[in-house]
């Protein structure tokens, strides 16, 4: 892999030639020529191997890291394709300036490696939808995916496993729309909307039918950790699941199905795309002991069964070790649980304390404020449970909580699976970094008041402005401020996004 130049050299150079362009006898040159002047000349300089990947379309430069696997269907293929002609495509991706200023990563180990890593942000892949036409996509990498790029005197169409280096000018990067990260995703630097960028994208998946796969992915992973009843298919038998379920859920009359480890089924028995388990209780020996399931949801590389479980990784280990610890807090502080309590019911109401985690085991949001201290530190500790309200307040929470919640007991452990049908959908829910300051001064107000007090105001502003002067003043009082900035991040949740809840009840 040839790494991106960012010798200083290199800095001085562009700044000669975008100075140079800039003093053209002609005012009227657009600064687009001007710009794609000087990225030409940037690439004769320091990558004149590239000068004959131009892409005509967007006018960019194109490196090829890794060709893809070659029986996968090309994203250009789909796109041109009338039925359907779009997909869902995850890519990796971190975007640089010319020098080589990181401005935008969604991998961990890049954003590590700049100090601007947070715990609270899940570092993977883009999903985004592709078609016939650009909707969400920084311009330039929807353009490299959809056309057939020309590599001297070869060409190559992205598909799955593909790894390309592109060049962009900022015509089509969108000018400052998509040209930075939010929730963590940001780079130690901002790059102005009108500048080139370099943006390094793999392709890691395309999904067809991003609704099917989810339910596959959730149904996948309850398979793999206990196994899944099937839904009921009797039209009498769906007409009394509630009271059926009601009954045997009884602490003396336990589901046989959930004696033995965790056997998930289907929400009142009859809806996909949902799963719950009431054996689940935090164990200190076990942490977050789940099979981690990954699939490819290509037509060429259908749905497998799990196919890796990430036992000896040291990354898993790590984060294990965190989970134990996370349920010693748990059982301190609500216990073992039991299933002996009264259930809930439809018009019940209850307060909730939960975890809410992606299916790999990042934690995305907890109201616990135990786990949150044990997570991210003291300052993020606050907690206060959630209020679940009957079906007819449906709206302040997630779906998933009105079909689950009426069927479960207070004083229980339980924990679901749901697809984002009954999540954040199609739009999930967008990572967010705000940054406040707030000022404080101290000190010199005591003195003030001293000075009133004793003498009275005008003996206090001889001494201010005459004899200390009121740059003095003015000096001193610049000693006494306190300046305290907050920078709150919140966890972004992708589109089509199964999750998990380990929840605990609690009567209002």
């Amino acid at each position: 892999m040839r790494a991106i130049k960012t010798v200083s050299t290199a800095a001085v150079a562009v700044a000669a030639m975008l100075f140079a362009l800039s003093c053209v006898k002609d005012p009227s040159t657009p600064y687009r020529q001007i710009e794609a002047r000087s990225l030409k000349n940037w690439i004769e300089k320091y990558r004149p191997d590239l000068k004959d990947n131009y892409q005509e379309d967007g006018g960019y430069y194109v490196e090829v890291i890794a060709d893809g696997i070659a029986d996968s269907l090309s994203i250009a293929d789909i796109i041109a394709d009338e039925e359907p002609g779009e997909c869902w495509v995850s890519f990796d991706l971190t975007g640089r300036s010319l020098q080589g200023d990181v401005f935008i990563t969604r991998n961990e180990q890049t954003a590590r490696m700049q100090g601007t890593f947070t715990k609270f942000t899940h570092y993977v892949p883009y999903r985004r939808y592709i078609g016939a036409k650009n909707i969400s996509m920084l311009e330039g990498t929807y353009l490299a995916m959809k056309n057939t790029l020309k590599i001297g005197d070869n060409e190559l169409q992205m598909r799955y496993g593909t790894r390309v280096r592109l060049y962009l000018p900022s015509s089509v990067t969108g000018g400052n729309s998509g040209m930075s990260g939010d929730g963590g995703y940001e780079g130690s630097f901002s790059l102005d909307g009108n500048r080139p960028a370099i943006i390094e994208m793999e392709i890691t998946d395309r999904i067809n039918n991003p609704v099917a796969y989810e339910g596959d992915l959730v149904d996948a992973f309850g398979e793999s950790n206990g196994g899944v009843t099937p839904i009921k298919k009797d039209e009498e038998t769906d007409k009394t699941s509630s009271l059926r379920r009601a009954a045997i859920t009884r602490a003396d009359n336990v589901d046989e199905e959930e004696e033995d480890g965790l056997m998930w089924r289907h929400v009142r028995d009859t809806i996909p795309g949902l799963l719950v388990t009431k054996n689940w209780v935090p164990d200190p020996e076990k942490g977050f002991d789940y099979a981690f399931t990954y699939m490819r949801g290509s037509e060429e590389h259908p749905y497998p069964a799990v196919n890796e479980v990430y036992r000896d990784n040291d990354v898993y280990k790590s984060l294990n070790d965190l989970d134990k610890r996370i349920n010693e807090v748990l059982l301190e502080r609500f216990g073992k649980g039991g299933s002996g309590g009264k259930e809930i019911g439809e018009d019940g109401t209850a307060k909730i304390w939960y975890i809410g985690r992606f299916l790999d085991g990042f934690i995305f949001d907890t109201n616990i404020a135990e786990v949150r201290s044990l997570i991210y530190g003291a300052s993020e500790a606050s907690g206060k449970a959630l209020s679940y309200k009957p079906e007819s307040d449906k709206g302040s929470n997630i779906t998933a909580w009105y079909y689950t919640i009426p069927e479960l007991r207070y004083g229980e452990w339980a924990t679901f699976i749901t697809t984002s049908t009954f999540a954040y959908g199609a739009s999930g829910v967008s990572g967010t970094t705000d940054t406040s300051s707030s000022s404080s001064s101290y000190a010199f107000m005591p003195m003030y008041n001293m000075y009133n007090n004793m003498y009275g105001s005008s003996m206090y502003d001889y001494y201010s402005y005459s004899y200390y002067n009121y740059n003095m003043l003015n000096y001193y009082n610049s000693f006494a401020t306190d300046t305290t900035t907050t920078t709150t991040i919140s966890t972004e949740v992708q589109a089509f996004t199964p999750l998990i809840f380990h929840i605990f009840i609690e009567e209002e």
